[in-house]
């Protein structure tokens, strides 16, 4: 029996040592993102002011080799600033989002043991967010145009005045007129009573 139990070990050796010669090496685990804000496929009701994202080990501090863009839908990029690295954070600031719509965030950083480590995330901003922050900027054209309406207004009002006034003053020189050719046809008429007296027969 125990020579039997011998052999069936001896015979079993070879598996074995392919079993071990086959079994995969142990792979390198390399940092990797483990959360951001705005969460990828989040719709905000709120306008973010920054982008953050999350690594499970701190990233190395290199902006030449770092990155992170934020494309809004009108195909503009709105990240405003440098990265910002704190721990296991990067960060950059967004410039002010008025824009409803889908917002990409792609980027790059280098993780702790050298190996770079790239993807892309998506979040929607709602029209209720966006239309929060509009009337803020809307507001500074509707106080521009009211001096204009009340200097239209202010144009507007001389006018009749300086009809009526003219109305007034035309009648008030005819007058004028009309009073000083009666007292000089007054005056004449006493000057020729005068001379007929004067040659009236019988008066020295």
């Amino acid at each position: 029996m125990t020579i039997l139990r011998t052999a069936a070990s001896a015979a079993l050796i070879p598996f074995t040592a392919a079993a071990l010669v086959l079994a995969p090496a142990p792979a390198i685990a390399h940092d990797v993102l483990t959360g951001s804000s705005p969460e990828d496929g989040d719709t905000l009701d709120t306008v973010p002011e920054e982008v953050v994202l999350s690594f499970n080990n701190p990233p190395m501090e290199s902006v030449d080799a770092s990155a992170i863009v934020v494309t809004g839908p009108d195909g503009e990029e709105y990240q405003d600033g440098a990265l910002a690295f704190d721990g296991s954070d990067v960060s950059v600031p967004l410039l002010p989002v008025v824009e409803s719509g889908d917002y990409t965030i792609a980027f790059q950083v280098v993780s702790s043991d050298g190996h770079p480590i790239q993807d892309t995330l998506e979040f929607t901003v709602s029209e209720e967010a966006a239309a929060a922050v509009a009337p803020e900027e809307s507001e500074e054209p509707a106080e521009e145009e009211a001096p204009a309406a009340e200097d239209e207004g202010q144009d507007a009002d001389p006018s009749p005045a300086a009809s009526t006034e003219a109305e007034e003053g035309g009648p008030s020189v005819a007058a004028l007129v009309v009073v000083g050719l009666v007292a000089l046809a007054g005056i004449g008429a006493v000057v020729v009573v005068a001379v007929r007296l004067r040659n009236r027969p019988g008066q020295s």
